[in-house]
């Protein structure tokens, strides 16, 4: 048996799964969604199972490292305050 291509870059996935559009749409995202990602260089953790259905049908994986398992820090969103002295 074939073994199968691991991929280990973000734009990888991407062209494993048939480039932007196709990933946002395996994915059910806008490609200013998809955009983001690029920028983080990661995909979110929810998208792991449907990414690697994706590439094992096209005889290929990608490494665990290039989806974001961390959970959102709090307060991310907010502005970063100076401490008083």
């Amino acid at each position: 048996m074939p073994r199968r291509r691991l991929i280990y870059t973000f734009d990888g996935i991407v062209d494993g799964v048939g480039g932007n559009k196709a990933a946002a749409e395996l994915l059910d995202v806008t490609p200013s969604m998809m955009s983001r990602w690029r920028k983080a260089g990661r995909f979110p953790a929810k998208s792991m199972e449907r990414i690697q259905a994706e590439l094992a049908r096209k005889d290929a994986s990608a490494v665990r490292g290039l989806f974001d398992f961390d959970p959102p820090r709090e307060h991310d969103d907010e502005p970063k305050r100076a401490k008083r002295a």
